[in-house]
């Protein structure tokens, strides 16, 4: 779509909303535990917000902005990942004003959003300026999420959708720091999110493992907290990777794959993320200079990659535009793994082959040497 859409037209909105879902990038550490469900909860509410409210808002009629908050909570994370599109620029610069809008609007009267969406809400604006490099303002946004998040019940803190969100606070902030390149900074965040995460999955795992359910037969909120361990234990061992400590990297995806093991027959979510794990384990093999053991790594995630791949419209559509691209990524990193170590194991064949003796001018051929 070659037109800059503004998001202050809801029409012209929609319709790049619907491009950019064509397009979807892949979430980086800061994006796994996202805001964009949100709207599953609001659009169940039976009462819509007061038209005082949705003009004071978004500036829309209550009809536009009851389409404004779709967008909002169900594509607004992937419009902001086009942050460094020159294309999309002004696009999530509208976006974002839009969010801050309906986020003062509803912090001072509140009337659509319960304490803990409000929260989410915040973490959304947060993503959304870190995302147009605003690194400080985006600062002030996570603590403030942070603070009203230590300001929630107790019971809502304690909650399952409330521990999620301190995990995706934390990741959040620590992906701002990641990309600032304060990656000590970033490691105690990404630390608190997989605690959160990993301790989250094992209160909803059945005590006995074996009786723990494959695929499809588990829980939302087991298969939900599954993915969300093994990508907290990808972005933690990619932050520790990036801190110059490899040993301690692979420890972490290690515990990582144990935890995949576990889940016999993933689920298509959580297994994109083992595949997104995987793919870290073998970029760090390979970058240490362990070839073969990084080219198994890849190798594993090629094949549950294409496993996804075939699964076709039974997943949905930016799921199979995120697994194509991690196939390809991984094919052409098999490949070029793969033709270094022919390459080298030739080298080898050459060097351990005999000489051949080179006979002397005086020698008649065939003659054997005295």
């Amino acid at each position: 779509m070659q037109q800059r859409a503004r998001f202050q037209s809801v029409r012209v909105a929609s319709a790049s909303v619907l491009s950019l879902l064509c397009a979807a990038i892949l979430s980086s550490c800061g994006d796994d535990n996202s805001t964009s469900s949100l709207y599953n909860k609001i659009k169940s509410e039976k009462t819509a917000a007061p038209a005082a409210s949705a003009e004071a808002s978004t500036g829309l009629s209550p009809q536009q902005n009851d389409l404004f908050r779709y967008l909002l909570f169900s594509v607004a994370n992937d419009v902001r990942r086009q942050a460094n599109q020159p294309l999309w620029m002004e696009t999530v610069r509208d976006m974002r004003n839009k969010i801050e809008a309906y986020y003062e609007a509803e912090k001072a009267h509140r009337t659509s959003l319960s304490e803990e969406e409000l929260v989410s809400l915040g973490l959304m604006l947060a993503d959304t300026t870190r995302d147009l490099a605003a690194y400080e303002k985006a600062k002030g946004y996570y603590e403030t999420a942070q603070k009203d998040w230590d300001a929630l019940p107790q019971e809502v803190r304690n909650s399952v959708s409330g521990r999620r969100l301190s995990s995706a606070i934390a990741n959040s902030m620590g992906y701002l720091c990641l990309v600032q390149r304060k990656t000590n900074e970033a490691l105690p965040y990404y630390e608190k999110a997989l605690e959160i995460d990993r301790a989250l999955f094992e209160e909803l795992a059945p005590a006995n493992e074996g009786q723990l359910p494959t695929g499809e037969a588990l829980s939302a909120d087991l298969a939900k907290a599954a993915e969300d361990a093994l990508s907290s234990y990808r972005c933690l061992g990619d932050a520790q990777f990036f801190a110059d400590d490899p040993e301690l990297a692979r420890d972490t995806y290690s515990k990582g794959q144990a935890l995949a093991t576990r889940m016999n027959n993933l689920t298509p979510a959580i297994a994109l993320q083992y595949v997104r794990l995987l793919s870290a384990l073998g970029n760090l093999e390979n970058s240490v200079g362990n070839p073969k053991k990084a080219l198994a790594a890849w190798v594993e995630a090629a094949k549950r990659a294409d496993a996804l791949r075939r699964m076709g419209p039974s997943i949905s559509g930016k799921m199979q535009l995120q697994t194509i691209r991690y196939l390809r990524e991984l094919e052409q990193s098999i490949k070029t793994v793969n033709n270094k170590l022919i390459q080298e194991s030739k080298s080898e064949e050459e060097a351990a082959a005999p000489a051949t003796p080179t006979p002397s001018p005086d020698q008649e051929p065939g003659t054997p040497a005295s």
